[in-house]
């Protein structure tokens, strides 16, 4: 039997506290084509972008290669800025050869293949190098601190993993190094043979040209290629 409470003393009242629940915001569980999606999504309208600005430029250029008479003060302001970024020799008047290979470098990269590229490049945005450095396409430089020091850099390599300010700039440096690089040659052969042919510009033909983009040689075209075949529906929406 319970003993009854001592006079003047009061039975303590206990309260349950009830339990403080914790709430989890649910884990989105996102599968793989919705990434996918999400990738091409980022990437798609800033490749389409840099390539409406060269194709812009390049339409310019090309009624100028047409022109019989003299330039204008403006029209060489327009064409000697791009020779030198373009890294085509420029003495005097431009002549046919001047015009043939200033167009051969400006031009446009088919949108499967720079986005089959960043998403090899970049393990499909995953990579430290997109995150920290907005780099989608493992491009290089040399200078100490131009950008991040690869994890497993060859013992006396001095090369870094350039950092980019945003993606769309490492867009556009991407581009123009296809464009430029020495490197590069065929594929950009191979882009004015299908120009001069009246073809439409195409990816996994291009990709052909890339066997020194990578040590892997032949086997980093063939995996361009791939991605290229396999998600080219996706990379098009």
């Amino acid at each position: 039997m319970k003993a009854p409470a001592e006079e003047g003393v009061a039975t303590p009242v206990v309260t349950t506290v009830p339990e403080k629940k914790v709430l989890i915001a649910p884990v989105e569980v996102v599968d793989v084509k919705t990434k996918k999606k999400r990738f091409f999504a980022k990437l798609r309208p800033l490749v389409q972008a840099e390539n409406k600005r060269i194709a812009a430029l390049r339409t310019n250029l090309l009624e100028l290669s047409r022109k019989t008479d003299a330039f204008s003060p403006d029209e060489m302001d327009l064409i000697y800025p791009l020779a030198a970024k373009y890294r085509v020799p420029l003495a005097d008047r431009p002549d046919s050869e001047f015009w043939e290979l200033l167009l051969k470098r400006l031009d446009v990269v088919p949108l499967e293949l720079a986005l089959a590229q960043a998403a090899n490049e970049s393990a499909w945005g995953r990579s430290r190098f997109a995150r920290n450095g907005h780099n989608y396409f493992g491009q290089w430089c040399y200078k100490k601190g131009c950008g991040i020091v690869p994890l497993r850099r060859n013992a006396g390599s001095s090369h870094e993993v350039k950092m980019f300010s945003s993606t769309a700039e490492s867009v556009r440096a991407y581009i123009y190094n296809l464009n430029t690089t020495s490197a590069y040659k065929h594929l950009r052969s191979l882009r004015q043979h299908m120009r001069r042919s009246g073809d439409k510009l195409d990816a996994s033909l291009l990709a052909g040209g890339l066997s020194t983009y990578s040590e892997r040689g032949a086997e980093y075209v063939k995996s361009i290629r791939t991605l290229i075949r396999r998600n080219q529906s996706l990379m098009r929406q």
